[in-house]
C-alpha cells in the first residue's frame, strides 16, 4: 500500500503530468499585441490547450512584464517573437514555471537563452541551432510553417460586405520588408519589387480576365508614417499606379484594401471570397505566416521577391514539394482546388509535446 502511495505521489510531482494538468494548469499568454503574427502563434497554442485541458486557467496578459504574473504555483507561459525573447531574459524563471517561445526564425538574441521550449518552423532549424539548443537545454518543437489560427471554419463567419467583386477568384497579398536574424536589419520589399509584380499581374489579368482582390500588410512600404491616418505607403502606391496606367480599372478588374494600424485586416474576408469561388491566393515568399495561413484552406501561389532570405527559399521549396503551394506564375489546376487537403494543425503536436 505504501509503495502504491509513493508511486502516485511521484507521478503527480512530474511537472504537468496528467494529474496536475487536469486540475491545476495555470497558463499565461504574454505577447506584443501590435504584432499580429505573434498574437496568432500564441493564440493557436492557447486555443489547443483550452481544447485538450478544459479546466486550465488561461490568462491573457498583452504587453505584460514578468513581475505582472502570479507565479506562486506551477505555471506555464506562452510568449512569442522579439517581445518574448526580451520577456524571458528580463527575469530568472522559477523552476516550477515552464515557458514556450513561439518564433518564426532564429534570432541572434536567442543564443543565450536557457531551459525553455521553443517552437519554430523546421525549415529554419539548422545544425548550428541544434547544437546551441543542446548546449543550452532548449527543447525545439518543430512545425511545418508558422503556427496560426486559420481554417475554413474560422473564415465561415467573416464579414465580406466591403468586397464588391464577389465573383473574384484571385487574392493577392503585397509583400513587405522582412526582419533579419540580428533583430535590427531589414531586407526590403522594394518599389522595384512592387513594379515587377504589378507588370506580371497586369499580364495575367489581361490574359485570364480574372478579377483580383488585393491587400497589403503592416510590413508593406514600412516607414514611421505608413499605414497610419489613412496614408498609403509608397510601395502600394507604385503597385496600384502601374495597374491603373495599364488600363486595369479599380472596382471592376481589381479591388484594393489598404491595411491601417489599429483596424482589422481585410485578409480573412478576401480569403473567404476566393475560397468560396474555388480560386487561389498569390502570396509573397518572405511571409512565412501568410503562406502558412493560406495553406490551411487552399493552395498557396508563392512569388519570389527581394525581401526573401535563404530560409524563406528553403520553406518555399519545402511546401512546393508537399503540393501545398506552387511557384508563381504557375497557378493551381482546377482539380487541385477541388481536391486540396489542408496541412494538419501544427499546434496540436506542439501542445502535446510541451505539456507531456
Amino acid at each position: 500500500m505504501f509503495k502504491k502511495f509513493v508511486g502516485l505521489f511521484l507521478t503527480c510531482l512530474v511537472f504537468l503530468s496528467p494529474c496536475f494538468a487536469s486540475s491545476s494548469l495555470s497558463v499565461y499568454a504574454v505577447y506584443d499585441e501590435s504584432r499580429a503574427g505573434e498574437v496568432a502563434m500564441v493564440t493557436a497554442v492557447i486555443n489547443k490547450i483550452a481544447l485538450t485541458h478544459p479546466t486550465a486557467q488561461i490568462t491573457k496578459k498583452p504587453n505584460a512584464n514578468f513581475h505582472d504574473l502570479d507565479l506562486a504555483d506551477p505555471s506555464v507561459i506562452i510568449t512569442a517573437g522579439q517581445f518574448g525573447i526580451n520577456f524571458i531574459k528580463s527575469s530568472t524563471i522559477p523552476t516550477h514555471v515552464k515557458v514556450l517561445l513561439c518564433i518564426h526564425q532564429w534570432f541572434d538574441a536567442m543564443n543565450d537563452l536557457h531551459d525553455v521550449y521553443i517552437t519554430m518552423p523546421e525549415h529554419a532549424i539548422d545544425e548550428t541551432i541544434q547544437d546551441t539548443a543542446k548546449a543550452n537545454n532548449l527543447t525545439l518543437l518543430r512545425t511545418v510553417g508558422v503556427l496560426h489560427t486559420m481554417s475554413a471554419e474560422a473564415l465561415a463567419d467573416e464579414n465580406t460586405s466591403a468586397i464588391h467583386l464577389t465573383d473574384a477568384k484571385v487574392g493577392l497579398i503585397l509583400g513587405g520588408d522582412a526582419e533579419m536574424p540580428n533583430g535590427k536589419d531589414w531586407q526590403l520589399f522594394s518599389v522595384e519589387n512592387a513594379r515587377k509584380l504589378a507588370n506580371e499581374i497586369i499580364t495575367f489579368q489581361k490574359k485570364t480576365g480574372y478579377k483580383i482582390l488585393i491587400t497589403n500588410g503592416p510590413r508593406t512600404g514600412r516607414s514611421p508614417t505608413a499605414h497610419k491616418n489613412g496614408e498609403l505607403d509608397q510601395v502600394s502606391s507604385v503597385f496600384l499606379e502601374e495597374l491603373r496606367e495599364a488600363g486595369l480599372k479599380k472596382d471592376e478588374d481589381f479591388q484594393f484594401f489598404d491595411f491601417q494600424s489599429g483596424q482589422p485586416s481585410a485578409l480573412k474576408a478576401v480569403m473567404k471570397v476566393v475560397l468560396n469561388n474555388k480560386g487561389f491566393m498569390i502570396v509573397p515568399g518572405e511571409s512565412t505566416s501568410s503562406i502558412s495561413e493560406i495553406m490551411a484552406v487552399m493552395p498557396a501561389v508563392i512569388y519570389e521577391n527581394g525581401a526573401m532570405n535563404s530560409t524563406h527559399h528553403v520553406f518555399m521549396n519545402q511546401v512546393i514539394q508537399k503540393n501545398a503551394a506552387v511557384l508563381w506564375p504557375i497557378v493551381p489546376a482546377a482539380e487541385l482546388m477541388e481536391t486540396y487537403v489542408p496541412l494538419p494543425s501544427q499546434a496540436v503536436n506542439v501542445v502535446a509535446d510541451f505539456l507531456k
